[in-house]
């Protein structure tokens, strides 16, 4: 490695936009390697334990922290190459796999700036909350996160790993967004064990730490179990929220040092010395009514001016007799987790992701001005709205009235051979406009009866997005008629287009032959409102798009059909 590719990066604040100021260090350089004058890894690595309970230089985190966590995850390899990690050197790998990661994320560049963050087991509120109460993010900030949480539910595949985002936050506040989302995949191996990935590695988290606590202090174990402090949900502010409302801002990067180096082993010390704060006879006095109450009193000892991490450090690290014997080490720990992963299994709720999908990705040649499906919320709802083997195929316009003109029949033309199609629909009433649609499970031909099926649905998709499924009619009641009416999936005729039906004659959606004029009113089965909006049953028609979807897998068109059907004329 050049004398230049071997200078550590400098730390970047991608978060907050602040600069960083470098300053002197007399325990580290500007390049590797990163611990100066050990004699062999045993000795690198504790001296590099030691630095970092003295707290790091800022403008030297991004490049430590990333090289701490390599070295920690990947204990095969040589320190050379996982210090190289930090490295100017290294700088380019990192950026690239980053960008294959938002490419594979985000096909489309305009969904970046309309992304919406997997809250991954923090709840959609509680993901606000750090937002936009506790870091207060500046909208640059919040979108460098949410680009990150998104890369890591949908290339790394985590799903459930509530102190993600507050980490990675952190993180971000040091480092560009590449180095973080590199920093984290090196977290997740195996063999690292820093955060819990799943639900059940953090239920199993939140018991291990119960054992702990009543194992080390009686005390505070009666004192917290009778306020609900150690059920997983009164445990929220250490495992769920990474100690964000505990510590003061510089002490959480001060333990972010440790902890990048340490692993699991400094959280649960941090987590066990905080109890140390309230004594035995501070405890009797106390009058608890909640977990939030035990928080508050840990709180009032963090916020105290007088209280630094660094001072705490002897809490966590003590030497005096067998004190120290008290902590688990990381092999008890691993022990204890794997063990209490039995119970994390029989007792962990079931989780409900809130996190909206992922927009369905479009095909843009230069020749198709895509207008209707472009917007990030309108394709996100449909990937939301569509059977689960669709949700992840793209659309491909196959007609639209700004290039193929307004007219029933190339409507037909274009759309005869393809199942599974959308058609969106830009409805002009009372001075406001809606973009609706619907989805039909069979291909659109000039057809003498009603076909179709229960797949095929209707949506208003922008504003006030609704999606109207159809569902059979369970009451009992054998009324042929009304049967017949609830089966109009689609009508299409030559001079008019329709999906849904009810007893007075009306459609759900009912397109003219010219494509001018629309009508909307609900329909048997589908029980939808009028889509364009209330009372506005009858509306101009602006654009209509009709796309077909393509696998993401082949570039295959999903339901494409020979042309069996050509009735024009009929």
């Amino acid at each position: 490695m050049s004398d230049e590719n071997s200078k550590f990066v400098q730390s970047q604040d991608s978060i907050f936009g602040h600069d960083i100021a470098k300053h002197q260090c007399g325990w580290f350089g500007d390049r590797s390697p990163l611990v100066l004058g050990a004699k062999n890894e045993k000795q690198s690595l504790k001296r590099l334990k030691q630095k970092c309970r003295l707290s790091l230089p800022p403008h030297l985190r991004c490049a430590v922290w990333i090289s701490s966590v390599a070295r920690a995850a990947n204990p095969q390899l040589p320190i050379t190459e996982t210090d190289a990690y930090g490295t100017i050197g290294n700088k380019k790998s990192i950026e690239s796999k980053w960008e294959f990661a938002l490419n594979a994320v985000f096909p489309n560049l305009a969904d970046r700036d309309d992304a919406v963050a997997p809250d991954l087991g923090l709840t959609q509120k509680g993901l606000n909350q750090l937002i936009h109460n506790d870091f207060q993010m500046p909208e640059q900030g919040a979108k460098q996160l949410t680009l990150v949480l998104c890369a890591l539910h949908q290339v790394v595949g985590i799903e459930f790993s509530p102190t993600l985002p507050d980490i990675a936050t952190l993180l971000q506040t040091h480092m560009p967004a590449s180095y973080a989302y590199s920093t984290i995949r090196e977290m997740i191996n195996d063999t690292s064990q820093y955060i819990p990935v799943s639900q059940k590695e953090y239920y199993s988290w939140c018991k291990t730490y119960e054992f702990y606590v009543k194992k080390q202090s009686p005390a505070h174990f009666s004192a917290m179990e009778s306020c609900g402090a150690l059920k997983p949900e009164g445990l929220d502010p250490i495992f769920k929220r990474f100690f964000v409302s505990i510590l003061k801002r510089n002490d959480l990067l001060h333990f972010l040092d440790i902890y990048l180096v340490e692993g699991c082993k400094a959280y649960f010390r941090l987590a066990l010395s905080l109890l140390k704060l309230i004594s035995k006879k501070e405890l009797k006095a106390l009058k608890l009514t909640d977990s939030e109450s035990w928080w508050n009193e840990i709180r009032k000892k963090t916020d105290h001016p007088d209280f630094t991490l660094r001072q705490h450090l002897s809490l966590m690290y003590p030497t005096v007799g067998n004190i120290s014997k008290r902590y688990p080490n990381r092999r008890m720990l691993r022990r204890a987790l794997k063990y209490h992963e039995k119970w994390a299994a029989e007792n962990m709720p079931i989780y409900i992701d809130e996190t909206p999908p992922k927009p369905m990705g479009y095909i843009l040649p230069n020749d198709k001005p895509i207008t209707l499906a472009r917007p990030t919320g309108v394709r996100s709802n449909l990937a939301k709205w569509l059977p689960t083997s669709l949700r992840t195929a793209k659309l491909d316009m196959i007609y639209s009235t700004e290039i193929h003109g307004r007219s029933l029949a190339s409507f037909y033309n274009n759309c005869n051979r393809y199942k599974n199609t959308i058609v969106l629909i830009e409805a002009i009433a009372d001075s406001s406009t809606a973009t609706i649609g619907m989805f039909a499970s069979h291909a659109w031909n000039i057809n003498p009866a009603c076909y179709g099926d229960g797949e095929c649905f209707l949506f208003r998709a922008d504003p006030d997005p609704k999606c109207f499924h159809w569902t059979p009619d369970f009451s009992g009641i054998d009324n042929v008629e009304s049967q017949a009416i609830r089966e109009q999936f689609m009508v299409a005729k030559s001079d008019f287009l329709a999906m849904g039906a009810n007893v007075a004659g009306g459609n759900a959606i009912r397109l003219d032959q010219d494509f001018i004029n629309g009508e909307s009113y609900s329909a048997l089965g589908f029980d939808n409102e009028p889509l364009p909006g209330k009372n506005r049953n009858k509306f101009d028609i602006g654009v209509v798009e009709a796309y077909r979807l393509i696998r993401e897998v082949d570039g295959s068109a999903i339901g494409e059909e020979e042309k069996v059907w050509d009735l024009n004329g009929l």
